[in-house]
Formats: structure tokens, C-alpha cells, sequence
């Protein structure tokens, strides 16, 4: 082999080696990033206030269990988007392709309040 043979054979090489090592980088970088899920949070939202006024007569009563749901909800949501490596943004903010977690969240709420009848609808969307 010639000098100039083997010169291109080890640009050759090492840009092959160069490639594969970049290739590998990007998956190994792209795993590690979060997915991108929705959740209907105004189903969920609107579902729990409209029962909450039905279930509690007393306006102040029901403020102050909505605000004790929307806090097991924001929990929910934070287990469910750790479980998943996911950024949860509303349903209405995503055009397609994302996993809908809404009924995980749903869950995570009843498992939450387990005594609360409020907590637990009556239908699954």
C-alpha cells in the first residue's frame, strides 16, 4: 500500500469511528431527555369542582376541599410525570402525538382520597 493509500484508509477509518461514536452520543443524549405526555386537566378540573359543589352545600367546605384536591392533583401529577420521565403539559396545548396520562393521574387521585366520594367519578373518559 501506498503512503497516500493508507493516509485515505485512516481518514476512512477514523471518520467511520467519528460517526458511529457520534451516532451513539445522540441516542445516549436523546434517552436521557424527558418525553413530552398531555393530561386533560380541565376534564379533571371541571369533573371534581361540579361534584364538590353537588356533594358540599356549604360554599366555604367546598372551597377548602377543592383546594386540598388541587393540591393531591399537582402531586399526582408530579408522581406521574417522574414515573414516566415525561413534561406533562394540558391536552389543549398538544397538537398530536403524546401519550395521554390522564387516567394515571385519575388513578393517583382516587388512590389519594380514598374515603372522599367527590374524588372518585362516576365514569371514565
Amino acid at each position: 500500500m501506498s503512503g497516500a493509500s493508507t493516509l485515505a484508509a485512516a481518514v476512512l477509518l477514523a471518520a467511520g469511528v467519528a460517526a458511529a461514536v457520534s451516532a451513539l452520543s445522540v441516542r445516549v443524549a436523546l434517552d436521557g431527555l424527558p418525553r413530552i405526555a398531555s393530561v386533560r386537566l380541565s376534564e379533571l378540573t371541571a369533573d371534581y369542582v361540579a361534584r364538590a359543589a353537588r356533594e358540599h352545600a356549604d360554599r366555604g367546605e367546598a372551597v377548602e376541599t377543592v383546594r386540598d384536591w388541587a393540591a393531591r392533583l399537582e402531586a399526582a401529577l408530579v408522581r406521574t410525570a417522574a414515573r414516566h420521565r415525561a413534561v406533562l403539559l394540558p391536552r389543549t396545548a398538544v397538537a398530536a402525538g403524546a401519550p395521554d396520562l390522564t387516567a394515571e393521574v385519575r388513578s393517583a387521585l382516587r388512590a389519594s382520597l380514598p374515603k372522599d366520594p367527590v374524588a372518585d367519578p362516576e365514569e371514565e373518559r
